[in-house]
């Protein structure tokens, strides 16, 4: 995410003229946030095509990935700055490496036809995405969408525009049409499920891809 900041760190602490500075707990109790290290929930979402390509773009530049930037920009929006360079010094939080396990050898599974997940007659426009986050990280979400009265895939999508695209930028300006917004929104919440079909089949004018962020 915001890789300049977690970079300055590091190289302040290789400056001997920058005053050194140590990253102190200023809460009391625990947070619950020392071990966000697996991604075992799910979240929906559809991102108009401008937000989309902007996530993309953005990693790139930064040289990192969609789901390690999504992942650190929402530590940031739910705990704060300071709290994401503390779990970077102090290897916690996303950054928690837990000891490593047995080896439990399952063998490779090979699928002999590609398939893909799709929503058909989405078309291209919307992109539906599958962003998996730590259940602490999607609760914590979860409590303030409901807080704002609005699910929780609508207060994700707000906050993704406002901090790739600005505060300015309107629905208006983001290039779907209402009869689309339906059909994803039906999806994000669960009223309809996307159906696995061969890749070769996909057709990408009229049926949307649903992408898993890992």
């Amino acid at each position: 995410m915001l890789k300049w900041l977690l970079d300055w760190r590091g190289k302040k602490k290789d400056n001997n003229e920058l005053p050194q500075t140590v990253l102190t707990c200023l809460y009391q109790g625990d947070r619950g946030i020392d071990d966000l290290h697996d991604n075992d929930a799910v979240v929906r979402l559809w991102f108009p095509e401008p937000l989309r390509d902007a996530i993309y773009q953005t990693s790139c530049e930064l040289e990192t990935t969609e789901s390690k930037y999504l992942r650190e920009f929402l530590v940031v929006y739910l705990y704060g700055v300071h709290e994401i360079l503390r779990m970077k010094e102090n290897k916690t939080g996303l950054y928690y490496v837990p000891p490593p396990q047995p080896n439990s050898d399952r063998g490779i599974l090979f699928s002999r036809v590609s398939m893909s997940d799709v929503i058909p007659g989405l078309g291209k426009n919307i992109i539906a995405v599958k962003l998996r986050l730590p259940v602490k990280m999607k609760n914590d979400l979860q409590r303030l969408a409901k807080k704002q009265n609005v699910p929780l895939g609508q207060f994700m999508r707000e906050i993704l525009v406002q901090h790739f695209l600005g505060h300015t930028v309107w629905s208006e300006h983001l290039g779907y049409s209402p009869k689309y917004e339906t059909l994803a929104t039906d999806w994000e919440n669960g009223r309809i499920e996307e159906i696995n079909v061969r890749s070769q089949d996909v057709d990408t004018d009229t049926d949307t891809l649903v992408s898993t962020y890992w």
